[in-house]
């Protein structure tokens, strides 16, 4: 969340506008303005080209639907972040007034979600909707949402898959029916068995075992030292490979939406070498 974004709030109630205010620079927010009615919030709009809006339904000489609805025809602000705030109440009695509303659907607009009954006079989607009264962490758990870059949830994804990588170099494999730790000190005691093993005259002790995780004894031949080894290698080497390709491809994405729903999950290495 960018807490540089300019954000317009556009309000009739102006206590209602220094209480959001005062939410938004507590939460680090510092570039806010007012608007107290539908036209005087358009001209605002037209001035500062805000980041973030957050827009009152029940205002004088516009009402936030109108307002909405002429910002969403531009081009400029189509890409605007905009969060309806409203009383359920107030809001379902000034769609009562509305010339558009029909006699038809008078009767059952109580019963209709409040969204539902929105949809109607509006020409988009707004990105958020909230009503009053506002509590301040639900009002930031919304901005967070709506103001979150693709960066971000691209970010956010990559350290989930190095936060797997090294879950699974942490958590072990598995060798002739045993588990074995695959943490790093116990990689580069690995290594350094192989390497001595590697040489021509290279013999093991005949009563030679290795611990598994749990510390139970397993014989091992030179060959199946040898082997272990070069199994962990490749085995370390596939989970940083799963690592890098999925980074790769989490960079290749070009929605929030595809981001979100990456999963990191898949395609790292079985543990069974």
């Amino acid at each position: 969340m960018n807490t540089e974004t300019r954000v317009l709030i556009i309000d009739d109630e102006k206590e209602n506008v220094r209480y959001l205010t005062t939410i938004l620079e507590e939460n680090g927010f510092k570039d806010i303005h007012g608007a107290y009615d539908g036209e005087h919030g358009l001209e605002r709009a037209e001035e500062l080209t805000p980041g973030l809006i957050l827009l009152d339904l029940r205002m004088p000489k516009k009402s936030g639907i109108d307002v909405f609805n002429e910002l969403k025809k531009q081009p400029k602000y189509q890409d605007i972040p905009i969060i309806i705030l409203t009383g359920e109440g107030e809001f379902l009695k000034h769609l009562a007034e509305l010339r558009e509303f029909h006699e038809d659907t008078e009767g059952a607009i109580e019963e209709k979600p409040t969204e539902e009954v929105l949809d109607r006079f509006i020409t988009a989607r707004p990105d958020a909707f909230l009503e009053k009264p506002i509590e301040p962490e639900t009002l930031m758990d919304i901005i967070r949402g709506v103001l979150i870059t693709l960066d971000e949830v691209k970010n956010s994804r990559k350290s989930e898959v190095n936060a797997l990588r090294a879950q699974k170099l942490e958590e072990g494999v598995a060798y002739k029916g045993f588990d074995f730790a695959s943490d790093e000190k116990t990689r580069n005691l690995l290594a350094a068995m192989a390497a001595k093993l590697a040489l021509p005259d290279a013999v093991l002790p005949e009563s030679f075992v290795w611990r598994s995780a749990d510390n139970q004894p397993v014989p091992m031949t030179k060959e199946e030292v040898l082997t272990f080894h070069g199994a962990m290698t490749d085995w370390v080497y596939a989970v940083h490979k799963a690592s890098w390709d999925h980074k790769a491809a989490i960079n290749a994405l070009t929605t929030i939406e595809e981001a979100e729903n990456y999963d990191v999950q898949r395609a790292w290495p079985d543990k069974n070498l």
